[in-house]
């Protein structure tokens, strides 16, 4: 493969707060060729950045193009990538070495700051994963609504039952 693209955001809600990272690789004619949308925990933006393009350098790495092209709409992280300024915190200078250590692994690379509307892909993917997460806890409340509806009014033997049952499911 000779170039791929590789959109990467990473978002909080808080500072810290609760994060997500979206990542999307490209070939030169555009088509997807990887995609990741998930949680990561607690994390600044420029942590959450920083992960989302520790995880795209990554994925560009086991496509093994001769070129990657990396797109960002964080000015910090493209910034510190490319040498034009210097990460202050100790924990973001460790992410900015294992990120120039891993992009060392590839024959080519750049990060390039973009608009965010041109990296509008890799935000949809963070901000899916957000709404997954709410998705899956409306369910989970749901169905936890239902089954104390249906446990309500049963004898004590037929809920020991129950309650065997449940802890079976557990490893």
């Amino acid at each position: 493969m000779r170039k791929i693209y590789v959109n990467v955001h990473g978002t909080s809600r808080g500072t810290p707060g609760e994060a997500a990272i979206g990542i999307l690789v490209t070939n030169e004619k555009g088509e997807p060729l990887a995609q990741v949308g998930r949680l990561i925990g607690r994390a600044t933006g420029e942590v959450a950045e920083y992960k989302a393009l520790l995880e795209g350098i990554r994925l560009a790495a086991g496509l093994a193009p001769e070129e990657a092209v990396f797109l960002t709409d964080h000015p910090l992280v493209a910034n510190q990538v490319n040498g034009f300024s210097a990460p202050r915190e100790p924990h973001l200078v460790h992410l900015n070495r294992s990120a120039l250590d891993l992009l060392a692994q590839l024959p080519r690379w750049r990060v390039s700051l973009v608009e965010r509307e041109v990296n509008h892909p890799a935000c949809r993917l963070a901000e899916g994963a957000f709404r997954e997460r709410t998705r899956l806890e409306r369910e989970r409340a749901e169905l936890l609504r239902e089954l104390d509806h249906l446990l309500d009014g049963l004898p004590p033997e037929d809920l020991r039952r129950v309650v065997a049952y449940v802890r079976s499911l557990h490893p």
